[in-house]
């Protein structure tokens, strides 16, 4: 009886297994269906700025509406660009998976119209991207008291006042300094249509057959998360768990060979770490450089995120924006260059005389190299192999034999003009 049991036990679990598998049919190309939505907001807006969708028909009235369309028109006037407001559920199964900035972004792609969009969901949250707007307006997220703020005053009436906080954000743009007209930047875009759950061989994970892992793993994995779960509970009795954006982490854990994906997603995180971390540190000596070391981090990475030659651009957007919050946690105006034998290690805490590796070697002497790999020379040398590799057209290469700026500076470790040489390397006076 218990051999039955078990058996019908399997045969769920089997079962259950396979009901779950993705289905390969699934095409690279997204079905015909995919961005329905999009297009149809898209020919909404063509005829009326405002576009309200009937699934949230009640968020706003017929005066409120009359005063939306005054106000944006009131706006695209002052602004010199179209400007259109779309009120819309945006629920995680979406075809922008819940995201209000990858939905606007995704909605500009289709219709190919730039000017300021702003967009209410069904929770009454508001988001804005400017595409070629002429002006410079800090709406910051932190302060939500501020006119046009992101969320709803009372959550549990998510669309009361949501005319007038969206007339302020419009009101917000139309008077805001002006500015050369910008695309802002999306750091990170949603998984393609159907594939969220998809791995790519860019980013490998480990690997193993889905009913040996369900089967067999599974129980022990229950054990080990059961027994962390007490342990975590029980740190956290005596620490918080909220993040510390001052905290300067090792990062010795970088890969050798990361790939095209990892460096976008990376340098899209410490850009958005050192942006939050801006707002709220007090530093006059680091302020300065943290300040260009973003600048300049945000160009490299809007430059280079869609361009597979410049994937080392992408190394560079990472090191300059944690070099930006070194400066600003320690109030320094002098960061210390990274490790170079990979970049992505982080800071640098010692230097030493390496062997040269060939006629090509572009190391100073001494090297800036982090404890890890300080340490790791003195009992093995240094190879070539413990370099980071670069990725391009051609394959991958040690980024001492790429040319440009961050050769020629050593990432820093040469000379004392390493920011000034990037601004001139971007273009930027």
């Amino acid at each position: 009886m218990r051999r039955v049991r078990a058996r019908g036990l399997l045969a769920a679990l089997v079962l259950a297994a396979l009901a779950a598998w993705p289905a390969g049919a699934a095409a690279d190309e997204p079905p015909p269906y995919a961005y329905h939505r999009l297009d149809r907001v898209g020919a909404a807006l063509a005829k009326d700025p405002l576009f309200v969708d009937p699934d949230v028909g009640e968020a706003l009235g017929e005066a409120d509406r009359a005063r939306l369309r005054a106000a944006a028109g009131r706006a695209a006037k002052r602004i010199g660009t179209p400007v259109y407001v779309v009120v819309i559920p945006n629920p995680n199964d979406s075809e922008s998976q819940g995201r209000d900035d990858a939905f606007l972004f995704m909605l500009h792609d289709r219709t190919r119209r730039d000017g300021l969009y702003v967009m209410a969901n069904s929770g009454g949250s508001l988001e804005s991207e400017a595409f070629n707007v002429p002006r410079r307006y800090d709406y910051s997220s932190l302060d939500e008291d501020e006119p046009g703020s992101s969320r709803p005053a009372d959550s549990d009436h998510p669309f009361a006042g949501l005319a007038g906080r969206i007339t302020q954000r419009l009101d917000g743009y139309a008077t805001a300094p002006s500015a050369s007209p910008t695309m802002p930047t999306l750091y990170s875009s949603p998984d393609p249509f159907g594939k969220e759950d998809t791995f790519t061989p860019s980013d490998p994970e480990i690997k193993a057959p889905f009913l040996t892992g369900l089967l067999l793993a599974g129980p022990i994995g229950a054990a080990v998360l059961y027994w962390l779960g007490l342990g975590v509970l029980v740190l956290r009795r005596g620490r918080t768990a909220e993040p510390d954006e001052r905290k300067i982490e090792k990062h010795t854990w970088a890969p050798t060979a990361p790939g095209t994906r990892w460096l976008r997603r990376n340098a899209a995180k410490e850009l958005e770490r050192l942006r939050r971390l801006l707002t709220t540190a007090d530093a006059e000596q680091g302020r300065p450089y943290a300040v260009s070391a973003y600048d300049a981090a945000q160009i490299l990475y809007d430059d280079a995120k869609a361009d597979e030659e410049k994937a080392i651009d992408l190394v560079g957007a990472i090191v300059l924006a944690r070099q930006g919050r070194i400066a600003l946690t320690r109030d320094t105006a002098s960061p210390p260059a990274p490790c170079l034998i990979n970049p992505l290690h982080g800071e640098s805490t010692v230097r030493k005389r390496l062997p040269r590796l060939d006629e090509h070697d572009a190391l100073p002497k001494p090297c800036p190299l982090c404890q890890t790999c300080g340490e790791s020379e003195e009992r093995h040398g240094l190879t070539e192999a413990r370099l980071l590799k670069i990725p391009g057209p051609d394959g991958r290469r040690p980024h001492t034999l790429v040319p440009g700026v961050w050769r020629d500076t050593a990432w820093g470790a040469r000379g004392k003009n390493f920011l000034p040489r990037v601004m001139r390397y971007l273009g930027v006076d």
